[in-house]
């Protein structure tokens, strides 16, 4: 029986059959590797923890009739940061749908594995905006994959179109603001110097620098419209993830009937 040893980070993790889960597994050098877990599904198995998405571990597997068996899990990191923040672990869960959708081939897992550790180590931050790091990869994701827009000087030749411009959906690059530019640019949405920098930013720098950096909460909405729609347009497909913290309802103790002090005779005064 052959054995192999990997690291790498879970990011998808089904109920098979009663008992088991397949999980996978992307890694940096061997694209995604599909492995049964068997029995980690019952509370009891000491696979039950280290079989869940978001998971990074040394795992060891066997081998047999071309499908891998889980054998050993040492977890590495467990993101419990982001696991104990209902806001954080949606990103995180939006992030690994896009990385489940991207990761076709050894060299698309190869560019996604550092991106994804490194946005997932960001979400751990809890004096960073979780919403910065969802741009960040949302823009890079399509970079990596060659859809780079172009952003830089119009089409007409105006120098100024990064300091007053529009980003065009229909031709992914940036127009100036003339009439007759904005009527070419199509399907488009104005865009600030600030977030046309960040987003230029975060084309030039390396991996481990992308998320080095921050921008006021004007322009963290400017950018999450633009990085968001770029990429389902981009994906052809609409990530519905992160919606559900902008209609998640506040807690309210009044309409929850819970008692606040000195409105219940047995809370003092």
């Amino acid at each position: 029986m052959a054995f192999l040893s990997v690291r790498g980070l879970i990011i998808r993790s089904v109920l098979y059959k009663e008992s088991d889960r397949i999980i996978n597994i992307l890694t940096s050098d061997r694209g995604i590797v599909s492995v049964r877990a068997s029995g980690a599904a019952k509370a009891s198995s000491r696979f039950s923890y280290s079989t869940q998405p978001m998971m990074l571990c040394d795992f060891v597997l066997s081998k047999s009739h071309d499908f891998f068996y889980l054998r050993e899990a040492e977890i590495i990191e467990a993101f419990q940061t982001v696991q104990e923040d209902i806001e954080r672990l949606t990103a995180s869960a939006h992030l690994l749908e896009i990385t489940s959708d991207v990761c076709v081939d050894s060299e698309s897992c190869h560019e996604m594995y550092p991106l994804l550790l490194h946005a997932l180590y960001e979400l751990t931050k809890r004096d960073r905006d979780f919403r910065l790091t969802v741009s960040v990869f949302e823009w890079k994701v399509p970079d990596l994959l060659g859809f780079s827009a172009d952003l830089g000087i119009c089409s007409c030749g105006e120098q100024d179109a990064r300091q007053y411009g529009a980003f065009s959906f229909t031709h992914c690059r940036i127009y100036c603001r003339k009439a007759a530019c904005l009527t070419k640019a199509g399907s488009y949405q104005l865009i600030s110097p600030g977030c046309m920098d960040a987003l230029v930013f975060i084309y030039a720098s390396p991996v481990n620098k992308i998320f080095s950096f921050s921008v006021s909460p004007k322009i963290q909405d400017e950018m999450t419209r633009i990085t968001r729609r770029y990429l389902c347009e981009r994906l052809e497909k609409r990530y519905e993830r992160m919606d559900l913290l902008i209609d998640m309802p506040a807690w309210d103790e009044k309409a929850a009937n819970i008692p606040v002090k000195g409105n219940h005779p047995d809370c003092p005064a």
